[in-house]
Parts: structure tokens; C-alpha cells; sequence
């Protein structure tokens, strides 16, 4: 078989959810007024757009479409619920994921979910992979450094799988995803002994391999403060005194900008898109522009208008999840017949019967064992009405 095959011409995706986006900042920052007001400007359907909330950030925004994760299982679903924080990421990769992928199967209904915030989602699956284990092992875990430690399992490689694993599972089935997170100013250390202070990520490596690792478009909210005089002037240096000594001004001003490429402050924000702006002001207008702009720089042979080609890679998304529906039907077609062979197959060994099945399983399987393995529908319904003949 030639590589030549596999060789294909990859044409940039130009839907918002398309990709994985990550946009962060401090507590207060807007994160969740900007999912609000960029997804408001940008899907007509307001149900073509969820927010998967982790926590309570959404209580002061009017929101069409979001589910309160945070809160776990009602007591309908769950009557015995505990109310535990492992519960919360259960009830989102049993109910909510599974939902999902599911519904996309048979008609993609929403097309962008937010995860607000991501924070708070990675605690949750550490709260639930800490449980897990302890069932596993019948003690109580405080930490995955203690998995780590007591068992032969990595505490943190579990913790990134189970996320990998869920984020994945959404993104495979056609959605985009919109991570909202927190930042916090690190001091980092050079190797000759200089210091500086920057503005990062607060989630651990673990998350960081899971959310910032796979986000196309990173945007970091950020105060930035204005000096000004007693006019409302924007000063260029300090206020003196009659003296000639600096002092600090007593009239400033703070406006929240967007940051789309690292400063000399400012380091988690970038992607992979070329044409971005180092920062502009917050507004879901300029989100979008600074999106649109960034997408129309990657297109510099493709010849096909955007919105065009927006439709020909929605309509591309629908066809491929449900190809995968038809594929994971087929498999469980098999694995169920293969299943009911061997029942048979087990019976007629109690009954001293199973030499009667040996000619005919090899004839159709090459080995009378091998009906295991089979993904034939064909063979294996074969196989069966064959079994289940012999009395």
C-alpha cells in the first residue's frame, strides 16, 4: 500500500466552532460576559451555542442555552445522590457528555459549548479519579500525588486521560469548544538568576496538556490602568511634587483589553492563525473581527468565499459523525452476535455437544475459536443459526 494515498491538501477550518478556543483572565475579567455577547452576536439560534457551567459565573447574565453542571444529578436522576463534587463530573460524562454525542449522532442541534470554567471542571475530574481509585483500592485519596505514590498508577496521567478522554469524545462528535479559565500573575526565574512576573495560566500541567495544548485561538482578558492629571489627560510619566519627587497621581482609569499575541507582560495568549493583533479593546464586535480577520490570513490559496466554504465544512462535520454512528452500530452489531455465539457455544460445552460446531466454525472462521474476533455480521449470524440448530 502506496503512503501516496494519505496524502491530502488540509483547507483551514473558519467556523468559531471549528476549533478549540481558549479565552481567560483574572476573577472579573468578563469571560462569561464575552461567551454571553460574542455567541449572541454570532449564532441567530440561540441553541446553537451551550454553556457547560462548572460553576455558579452565569447568575447575573440572561442565558438561552446553558446547563448547571456544577449542580450534578437532580434527585430524580439520582435519589441517593451525595451531593459530593466526584458526583459533578459523573453526572457530566454519563448524562451530559454521553447526551451530546448521542444527539449528535442524530442531529447536531448545538454547534459551540463553552466549559466555564475549566478550573473548575479539572477539580471536579480530580474529585472523581480520586474516588474511583479509592473504591479501587478501598482508601481514601487526598491528592493524585498519593495515587501516585501508594499504587502502581500516576495520579496526574489519570487525571489528564479521564479529561482528554471526555473533551475528545465532544470534539469527535462535531462540537467546538469555548474554554473559559483563570490566570494569575507567576514570578519565573531565568537560569543566570534574573526574575519576572507574568501573567499565566492557574491551572496545573495536567490541564494546561488537556485545554491550552489543543486551543487554536487563545484570548487573555487583562485590566490595563491609565495614569491621568486632574483634566483627565493621560500622563506619559509620574505626577512631581515642587520638588521634583515622583508621586502617584490621584486620577486614573482601568479598561479591560483583549490580548491575542504573548507581551512582555501578558504570556498565555497566541494560537495558530498569523494575522493577530497584539491586543484590542474587550468587545464580542472585536472578538469576532480579530477571528474573522485571522481565519481570512490563513486562506491565502483557497479561492472559495468564506461562508461558502463555512457550509462545505459544516455539511463535511455532519456527514463524518454519522459515519462514525454507522461504524459504532456495525461494531456493536458484531460484539452482540459474537456475545450470542458464545453463549451457544457454551451451552452445547455443558452438553458435551461442541465437536458438532468445530467443521462448520472452521469452514467460516479458519479456527473454531475465532469467532471472538470476527467483525463479520455475516458469518457470526451464520455461526449462530448453525449453534443454536444442535439440540
Amino acid at each position: 500500500m502506496s503512503f501516496r494515498k494519505r496524502v491530502k491538501k488540509n483547507v483551514p477550518q473558519v467556523a468559531l466552532h471549528s476549533i478549540m478556543s481558549l479565552v481567560v483572565g483574572t476573577y472579573k475579567t468578563g469571560k462569561t460576559r464575552l461567551w454571553k455577547e460574542v455567541t449572541e452576536l454570532h449564532y441567530k439560534d440561540p441553541e446553537e451555542a451551550m454553556l457547560l457551567a462548572f460553576e455558579a459565573g452565569y447568575e447575573t447574565w440572561e442565558l438561552d442555552n446553558f446547563i448547571p453542571v456544577h449542580e450534578g444529578y437532580t434527585i430524580e436522576e439520582k435519589p441517593n445522590k451525595t451531593g459530593e463534587l466526584w458526583e459533578v463530573w459523573d453526572y457530566f460524562r454519563n448524562v451530559v457528555v454521553k447526551g451530546l454525542v448521542d444527539e449528535a449522532k442524530e442531529e447536531r442541534i448545538v454547534k459551540l459549548l463553552g466549559i466555564d470554567t475549566a478550573d473548575r471542571a479539572i477539580d471536579a475530574a480530580t474529585a472523581f479519579v480520586l474516588h474511583q481509585q479509592g473504591k479501587k483500592y478501598g482508601k481514601t485519596f487526598a491528592s493524585p500525588q498519593e495515587i501516585s505514590e501508594s499504587t502502581d498508577v500516576n495520579g496526574w496521567v489519570l487525571i489528564y486521560e479521564e479529561l482528554k478522554r471526555q473533551v475528545d469524545a465532544l470534539r469527535d462528535a462535531g462540537y467546538g469548544i469555548m474554554t473559559l479559565a483563570w490566570t494569575k500573575e507567576k514570578e519565573t526565574t531565568l537560569y543566570d538568576g534574573k526574575k519576572y512576573n507574568s501573567i499565566e495560566l492557574m491551572m496545573s500541567n495536567t490541564g494546561k496538556k488537556v485545554f491550552e495544548s489543543q486551543a487554536s485561538l487563545i484570548c487573555c482578558l487583562h485590566n490595563e490602568v491609565n495614569i491621568l492629571d486632574r483634566e483627565g489627560n493621560e500622563l506619559d510619566d509620574n505626577v512631581t511634587d515642587k520638588k521634583g519627587r515622583k508621586i502617584a497621581s490621584n486620577f486614573h482609569e482601568t479598561k479591560t483589553v483583549m490580548y491575542f499575541r504573548p507581551s512582555e507582560y501578558v504570556s498565555i495568549a497566541g494560537g495558530r492563525y498569523t494575522d493577530l493583533p497584539e491586543k484590542v479593546d474587550y468587545s464580542a464586535e472585536n472578538f469576532m473581527e480579530v477571528f474573522e480577520n485571522a481565519v481570512k490570513g490563513q486562506l491565502k490559496k483557497t479561492k472559495t468565499d468564506v461562508a461558502k466554504l463555512d457550509k462545505q465544512q459544516e455539511e463535511k462535520r455532519d456527514q463524518k459523525i454519522k459515519e462514525i454512528a454507522k461504524e459504532e452500530e456495525a461494531a456493536k452489531s458484531f460484539n452482540e452476535l459474537a456475545a450470542e455465539v458464545d453463549s451457544e457455544v457454551m451451552r452445547l460445552r455443558k452438553a458435551k455437544k461442541a465437536s458438532q460446531i468445530g467443521k462448520p466454525f472452521t469452514e467460516l472462521f479458519g479456527n473454531p475459536n475465532n469467532y471472538k474476533e470476527s467483525t463479520d455480521v455475516e458469518a457470526l449470524t451464520k455461526a449462530l443459526e448453525i449453534a443454536k440448530a444442535i439440540q
